[in-house]
């Protein structure tokens, strides 16, 4: 799953970034068509710093774009999902209120919109609650790694020690085989010559008799 992650990552925090570096330059457009619905909010907040909407949006902004940057970077993942999730709230609330529209078009538009935007916050909430793998997992993983690293070296050297083996074992073998050849070799030349004294001596015991 770690490769698939890597490659989601860029395209979950591509739009936070884009949304976040568009309100930092031009935050108007953004807080006119929020600040009917933010003003009554954030004037029953005291603890804002601050109740202009513009100003609101740009903190959103850079919120927006420093976790994007976050979630590309795969730092603190759990808590960077978190917030992403918690910046889509406003806009759901906020933003993309496609009943208020008369025109087709442009209701069908921000109705699409809304789904886009709900379907991202159920994918951040589902990442943000994925359970992390626990230590203990973790560390049989690890332990299942070097145990298949530790007998695959063990085959590799066992292999090796008997193909050294076998090879110790043909040249014996061979050594044996010259060393019996040479035996019958020398047994073969030796044989003649004991004939010829065996034949020797039996003639001069002959010839003793006869004295």
């Amino acid at each position: 799953m770690r490769p698939i992650t890597t490659l989601a990552r860029p395209f979950v925090a591509a739009p936070y970034i884009m949304t976040g570096l568009e309100t930092l330059r031009d935050p108007r457009p953004r807080a006119e068509q929020v600040a009917p619905t933010v003003k009554p909010i954030a004037d029953r907040l005291d603890w804002l710093p601050t109740k202009d909407p513009e100003a609101l949006v740009r903190i959103q902004g850079a919120l927006s774009l420093g976790t994007g940057v976050l979630l590309l970077t795969g730092r603190f993942r759990r808590a960077t999902t978190l917030l992403l999730a918690a910046q889509l709230v406003p806009a759901l609330a906020t933003e993309h209120r496609y009943w208020t529209e008369d025109d087709p078009e442009r209701r069908a538009s921000e109705r699409s919109h809304l789904l886009k935007s709900a379907g991202l916050f159920g994918a951040l909430l589902m990442a943000a609650t994925e359970p992390r793998r626990s230590p203990r997992t973790a560390e049989l993983r690890r332990a299942t790694r070097e145990a298949t690293v530790k007998a695959a070296a063990e085959n590799r050297a066992l292999r090796r020690e008997t193909a050294a083996e076998i090879r110790n074992a043909k040249r014996e073998a061979a050594r044996q085989v010259r060393d019996a050849r040479r035996r019958s070799a020398l047994g073969r030349v030796k044989g003649p010559g004991r004939t010829m004294a065996k034949k020797a001596k039996a003639t001069k015991v002959a010839k003793a008799i006869k004295r």
